[in-house]
């Protein structure tokens, strides 16, 4: 018996979910200190003058990721962090996200992060997995390969089909 469940279009647990904005994190801030690693060797060669300030690069770094997460939303439903690891943003009726859901999500994003990361707390507690941020977008994370199932592993898959028999027989409590 090699038959294996499947996960596409299960909600998306914690740990997934971290990782994929792990993975985003580390592309949006490599690709702003290459990019102000750059903007500082131009201004320094073509006028003498330094381009870092605490401010502005916050402020710049704040725009690129608003941005990043922003324009993968609402062009692909899902950021590269998240298609590396195999989720994708719905509405949370299962329907194709739109650019104003991106928008408010990623806006609101901001309010699930800000007071001690407790907007967050509900992707772990929430049956559906859904933070703050999502539940004021109408959003949710699943599982998503495109055109290629997510499977779970063989044994895994064997061990509760398995343990899925025995819940079901009678007498069982």
């Amino acid at each position: 018996m090699d038959r294996r469940l499947t996960v596409t279009g299960h909600y998306a647990g914690a740990v997934s979910r971290a990782a994929a904005t792990a993975l985003d994190a580390f592309v949006v801030l490599a690709s702003f200190a290459i990019g102000l690693g750059g903007l500082e060797l131009l201004a320094t060669a073509f006028w003498g003058a330094s381009v870092r300030r605490a401010v502005p690069a916050v402020v710049g770094l704040s725009v690129l990721a608003f941005c990043y997460a922003f324009g993968f939303l609402a062009i692909a439903g899902r950021t590269p962090g998240q298609g590396v690891v195999g989720l994708r943003v719905v509405r949370s009726d299962g329907g194709t996200i739109q650019a104003g859901q991106a928008l408010v999500r990623v806006a609101a994003f901001v309010v699930s992060v800000l007071p001690a990361g407790a907007g967050l707390l509900p992707v772990v507690f929430h049956p559906r997995h859904r933070g703050l941020h999502d539940l004021i977008a109408g959003t949710a994370v699943v599982y998503d390969w495109g055109d290629r199932s997510a499977e779970l592993p063989g044994p895994l898959s064997a061990f509760l089909i398995r343990a899925e028999k025995q819940r079901r027989k009678p007498g069982s409590p």
